[in-house]
C-alpha cells in the first residue's frame, strides 16, 4: 500500500514537472532592453506620425469611411509603439503617457464608427497631454495588437520603407522611425502565436520574431550610421527573415514581393 501510494506520488510530481515545462515553452523569451533594438527617439516621432495619419482619417465622417481598414492597422500599430515607450529602459517623452495611448490604439483598432475613432483620437491627445500617475502595468507578452492587423501593415510599412531609401539622406529620419517601428511589431508580435495558423509552433515564432527584430535593428542602426551600403545588406537580412516567416506559417507568401 505504502509502495502504491509512492508510485502515485512520484507519477503526480512527474506530471506536475512535464507541464511546468510545457507551459514554460510556450512562454515567449525574455525580451531584451528597448535601446538595443529600436531606439525611443524614433519611436517618439513615429507616435506623431501615427497619430497624424489618425487626425487625418477622422477629418470627416466621409474620410473615416474610406480610411476605417487604415485607422485599424495604425491603431494596431500604435498599441505597440506606445507600449515599446512605456516599457523603455530609459527616458522618453510619451514613457508615463504610454498606458494611455494604448488604451487609445486599441479603441482606434476596434472602431467601427466615426465616433468610436473620433474618441479614440481625443484620449491619445488626453493621454499625452495628461498622463495618468503610475498607470497599468506593461508587459510585451500581453500586448493586445492583433496580429492578422500587424502582418498587413508590415508590407506598407516595408514598401514605404524601400521607397525612402531611394533618397538616402533626405529620408533617413522617416526610414530611422519605420525600421524602428518593424522591430518593435516584431517584439511584440512575440506573445500572439495563438494567433498564427500553427499555435503549436511556439519555439520556432518566437525565434522568427526574435529573427525579424534583430534584423529590422541592424537596418535602423545602418541608417543612423549614414552607411548605405551597410543599410542595403541589412535589408537583404531583413527580406530573408520575413522569408523565413512565411516558410513556416505562411508559405503561400514565400518569394512575394513586399
Amino acid at each position: 500500500m505504502r509502495l502504491t501510494t509512492w508510485l502515485v506520488g512520484v507519477a503526480l510530481l512527474v506530471a506536475l514537472v512535464l507541464a511546468a515545462r510545457g507551459a514554460a515553452a510556450d512562454d515567449p523569451p525574455a525580451a531584451p532592453k528597448l535601446s538595443t533594438f529600436a531606439p525611443a527617439s524614433d519611436l517618439v516621432r513615429q507616435t506623431t506620425y501615427y497619430l497624424g495619419r489618425l487626425e487625418e482619417s477622422v477629418a470627416n465622417e466621409k474620410q473615416y469611411k474610406e480610411d476605417q481598414g487604415k485607422v485599424s492597422k495604425d491603431g494596431n500599430t500604435l498599441i505597440l509603439i506606445a507600449l515599446a515607450l512605456g516599457l523603455d529602459d530609459g527616458k522618453n517623452k510619451y514613457k508615463a503617457a504610454g498606458p494611455g495611448l494604448m488604451k487609445a490604439g486599441e479603441a482606434a483598432a476596434k472602431a467601427t464608427t466615426f465616433a468610436a475613432a473620433k474618441a479614440a483620437l481625443a484620449d491619445a491627445q488626453e493621454a499625452i497631454a495628461s498622463p495618468a500617475a503610475g498607470g497599468a502595468a506593461l508587459s510585451w507578452d500581453k500586448a493586445s495588437a492583433s496580429l492578422p492587423e500587424l502582418m498587413k501593415q508590415v508590407p506598407l510599412i516595408n514598401a514605404r520603407l524601400k521607397r525612402n531609401l531611394r533618397r538616402f539622406a533626405q529620408k533617413a529620419k522617416d526610414s530611422a522611425g519605420d525600421t524602428a517601428t518593424l522591430a518593435v511589431i516584431a517584439q511584440g508580435s512575440m506573445g500572439a502565436v495563438s494567433q498564427t495558423k500553427k499555435p503549436t509552433e511556439a519555439a520556432k515564432w518566437f525565434t522568427l520574431c526574435a529573427e525579424m527584430r534583430d534584423a529590422a535593428a541592424a537596418v535602423n542602426k545602418a541608417i543612423h550610421a549614414g552607411d548605405p551600403k551597410s543599410t542595403e545588406k541589412a535589408m537583404k537580412t531583413l527580406a530573408e527573415s520575413c522569408d523565413n516567416c512565411h516558410t513556416v506559417f505562411n508559405p503561400e507568401l514565400v518569394g512575394k514581393p513586399e
